[in-house]
Order: C-alpha cells, then sequence, then structure tokens
C-alpha cells in the first residue's frame, strides 16, 4: 500500500477539512462519477471524482456510505463541473472522519493513477531485493558455526524484532532480541509444539505484532517458532520467516555442525569399546563436562526412508548427538545424560524413548555410564533392545518391565515361536501371510467375528473359513485361553523381531 501523505506531497493535493490524513494508506486508486459507488469498492481505496452529476446536497449520505465500505479518502477535482469543493460534501467529510483532498484542474486524476501503480511497482522491488538479501543471510548462517543460534540472531535483525525458537523434545531454546514472554505466547508455543499439521497464530500486543508457528524437525512434533516486531508484517517480512523456518527445520534435522557424523561416530563406537579415555574428545563436541555420563541406544531401523547419511542425520538430531553409526540394518548411538539426580536422569531416558517411538524407532538405551566404564552399557542396551521388539517400543534398561516377555531371551523365544507355528509356515507363501495375519487379527480382537472381518477388510464367513483352516493345521483348541495366550506370544514376538 502507498501512503496517502505521498501523494499530498508529490502532487500538491491540498487537504481540506479536520480528518488526519498521516495514518492513512492506500490500496488502491479508483475514479467514479457515480451517485453510489459503495457497491464496486473493496474498501482501502483513494476515490477520485470530478463532479460530474454530483448533488452536494446528498453529500451526507455519500460520505456515510463511503465510510462504512473502507474508503480512504476522498479527492474531488476542481473545474469544469466546480470551482470548488462543495462546503456541503467537506462538512460530510468532517462528521465522519473522511479525508477530503481538493485536485487542482492542472493534476489529471490520470497521474494519481500513475503514482500510485509507480509506488507499488517501487515497493514491491524493495520487498524483492529485501527478501533476496535476507535469504542470503539467513543462507550464510545456517552454513556458519552455531548455525541455530545464528540463524535466529540474524532474524531476529532482519526483523528489527525478537525471536524465540524451541526443541521441546530436547528441551532447547534460542531466544534473540529482547524477547517478551508471557502466558499467551507459552500457550501458543505448546499448541505449536504439540501439533503434528502446519499451524500459525498471532498474538494481540499493544505495541507489537506477535506471530507464532511450528517448525518442522525429525519427531512428529516438538518444534516451534514467535518472532515480534513493533510494525506489521510486510510481504517481504513473511518471506524472510519463511526462509528461516525452513532454513531452522533442516538444521533440527542436521547433526551436530561441530564434526563429520562418520567420524565422530566411528570414534564413539571405538571409544565404547576400546577407548575409554576418549572421555574428553567424546564430551568436548558437545560443550559438556569431561566427568559427563553417557547412554548406549541400540536400535532397529526397519525400513526407514532415506540414504545412510540421511538416517544418521535424523537419528543425530533426534538423540541431540553426532555420536550415531548405521550397521546394516540397526544404529547404536552415544548420548549424553546431563541430568545427575536421579528423578531427572529417569526423566531424560523417558524423553529419549518418547522422541524415538514418535519417530518410528525402536531401541534399547542403557543406564547412564562414565566414559571410562562405558563396557556394561552395550550389553544392557542390547537386552533392552530385545525387550524394545517385543513389546513394540523403546525400552530403558533398568526400568521396571511392563510384562514377562521383556525378561525372556531373544534367540529362545525365537526358536519357540517357529515351532509353534510351523504348521502354518509350510503353507504357501500367499495362504502363510493370509493365515497369521487372520489369527493374529482374531486374536486382537478377542475373537469377534465382525470385528477381525472389518479389520481385514473381508466378509466374516472368509474369516471363519480360515479359523477353520488354523485350527485344522495347528492341531489346537482356538477356544482355550492358554492356546490362544501362546499363540498371541509368538505371532507378536515375531512381528517384532523380524
Amino acid at each position: 500500500m502507498v501512503p496517502l501523505r505521498l501523494f499530498m506531497t508529490r502532487l500538491s493535493l491540498r487537504p481540506l477539512g479536520t480528518a488526519d490524513p498521516s495514518d492513512r494508506w492506500v490500496r488502491w486508486v479508483h475514479v467514479s462519477e457515480l451517485a453510489d459507488p459503495s457497491p464496486f469498492l473493496r474498501g482501502g481505496e483513494l476515490l477520485l471524482l470530478a463532479g460530474t452529476g454530483f448533488r452536494p446536497a446528498e453529500s451526507r449520505d455519500y460520505v456515510r456510505r463511503l465510510t462504512e465500505i473502507g474508503v480512504v479518502a476522498i479527492g474531488f477535482g476542481v473545474t469544469p463541473v466546480f470551482d470548488a469543493v462543495p462546503p456541503e460534501l467537506a462538512a460530510a467529510c468532517d462528521e465522519f472522519g473522511m479525508v477530503l483532498l481538493e485536485v487542482p484542474a492542472r493534476v489529471p486524476f490520470a497521474s494519481i493513477v500513475e503514482l500510485h501503480h509507480a509506488e507499488l511497482v517501487r515497493a514491491e522491488t524493495h520487498d524483492l531485493k529485501r527478501l533476496s538479501d535476507g535469504q542470503a543471510v539467513l543462507i550464510r548462517a545456517a552454513a556458519g558455526p552455531g548455525p541455530l543460534k545464528a540463524v535466529v540472531e540474524r532474524l531476529a535483525e532482519l526483523l528489527d524484532g525478537w525471536v524465540l525458537a524451541v526443541d521441546r523434545n530436547r528441551d532447547r531454546t534460542w531466544p534473540a532480541g529482547p524477547v517478551r514472554r508471557s502466558p499467551e505466547l507459552s500457550r501458543a508455543l505448546d499448541r505449536a509444539c504439540a501439533s503434528r499439521a502446519p499451524l500459525s497464530a498471532a498474538l494481540g500486543a499493544a505495541d507489537e505484532h506477535i506471530e507464532v508457528q511450528r517448525l518442522l524437525g525429525p519427531a512428529p512434533a516438538g518444534y516451534a517458532m514467535a518472532v515480534a516486531r513493533r510494525r506489521p508484517f510486510t510481504v517481504a517480512d513473511r518471506g524472510i520467516v519463511g526462509v528461516a523456518a525452513s532454513a531452522l527445520s533442516l538444521l533440527f534435522t542436521a547433526p551436530s555442525a561441530t564434526g563429520s557424523p562418520e567420524a565422530l561416530g566411528a570414534a564413539a563406537v571405538a571409544g565404547l569399546l576400546r577407548l575409554p579415555s576418549l572421555a574428553r574428545g567424546l564430551a568436548d563436541p558437545l560443550d559438556l563436562a569431561e566427568d559427563v555420563r553417557w547412554r548406549v541406544v541400540r536400535g532397529a531401523l526397519g525400513a526407514p526412508p532415506g540414504s545412510r547419511e540421511t538416517i544418521i542425520q535424523r537419528l543425530s538430531a533426534l538423540l541431540g548427538t553426532p555420536f550415531v553409526e548405521q550397521d546394516g540394518d540397526s544404529f547404536v548411538a552415544l548420548v549424553p545424560d546431563a541430568d545427575a539426580e536421579a528423578d531427572a536422569e529417569a526423566a531424560g531416558a523417558a524423553d529419549l524413548a518418547r522422541v524415538l517411538d514418535d519417530a518410528g524407532f525402536r531401541a534399547g538405551i542403557s543406564r547412564p555410564h562414565p566414559a571410562a566404564g562405558l563396557d556394561p552399557a552395550w550389553g544392557e542396551a542390547g537386552s533392552a533392545l530385545d525387550a524394545a521388539r517385543v513389546r513394540g517400543a523403546s525400552v530403558i534398561a533398568g526400568a521396571d518391565p511392563r510384562g514377562v516377555l521383556a525378561l525372556l531371551d531373544s534367540a529362545r523365544a525365537s526358536r519357540y515361536a517357529d515351532r509353534l507355528l510351523a504348521a502354518l509356515d509350510s503353507e504357501p507363501s500367499k495362504d502363510t501371510a493370509a493365515l497369521s495375519g487372520t489369527l493374529r487379527s482374531w486374536l486382537a480382537h478377542h475373537g469377534n467375528w465382525d470385528r477381525t472381518a472389518a479389520d481385514l477388510g473381508v466378509h466374516r464367513n472368509t474369516v471363519r473359513h480360515r479359523i477353520r483352516q488354523i485350527t485344522r493345521l495347528l492341531d489346537q483348541d482356538l477356544n482355550d485361553p492358554d492356546v490362544r495366550m501362546e499363540l498371541w506370544f509368538a505371532l507378536r514376538w515375531r512381528s517384532q523381531v523380524r
């Protein structure tokens, strides 16, 4: 939009009446000699007329309608119809607070329209340059040292305001500028972090404009950013904020900028197994004390999308550590445990398990150990991973098990499941899949034919036929609760391990 003052200064348009033009902005310039042009206007216009057909006696209704529609100002051209602006029109404009400008005969209406268009083009060019320059600044910040902090700080400078980025999964914040915290801001950030869909909100404040939006990251939720400035956000401002949001989302997923993930991960695994003297080398990249304790995380990758580098980067961001290594369809990571208190340790491990589960990874997490004594952690994480495969959720070593399956030996349990389901495995592959899936669904729905049929997308008679076939093949009484329990265990174990 173009400030109304610009037309007055450039073209010497004289204001009449008492309305203050200083805070008025023109969205469009429109010329109309209609007795009531309001049906053809949207608001924000500078309306120009020369008085053809204008009836001064109807000035009050004329101005009232234009005020209701949101017209910014009226420009009245003197001569050839009127030698001066009608006093009735001036009085009506004073009554309704409408700005009235006298357009002298030497100023064609076309000049006003052209000035407005030229200013819009100039402002658009300026915005594009500002957006381009801001994008370059943010890209340089994202590629430099301490990129998350740098991007947030550069964004605050570009907006001449403040910025607050948060990662609730790892309890991290990055403030820049004079951040003004409030309960309303905290609630908006909580909503954005909890959302798993695009979300943004504008907050009302007396002397600043605040916007909150959800950011993307390796976990399904937990990332958000608040930006604020004293002036309203322009198109360029929103473009700059969008570039920063994209950069932050990528940085949340990227590994620590302190070193190569391959080199650091290899050093971590080597240190875990053979070189406990790497205590300082492990702590320094994360700016931690040398005596920090570490948890070993061992997990199954399943079939995640993306290249090896992408998977490592995602896990590195999720776990907050560059010490991540992939080995086939599994991974191992070394995660710092900075909380010394027992309750805080438990909460930190629980958060770690939740983040992994939300991202679709199943893992075993060891107890915290000093860098010089990590050997037990490897075995703890492996046993916890076995339990996680059965449970279908990440397991923390030392936590109270939620079921007897978490206590079983992996190899023996697998042999038992294979032996129990051998008769189904002997069928043709397509029949095995159908029969195993039907049995699992039927057991999960406690033998309910209709719910099982709906779950599988087949007719209930098909379910009955398959269950009869399974009963014959297994030579088991499926009405026996002990039999059902054993079969459920075997299917559950197999689905998690294989």
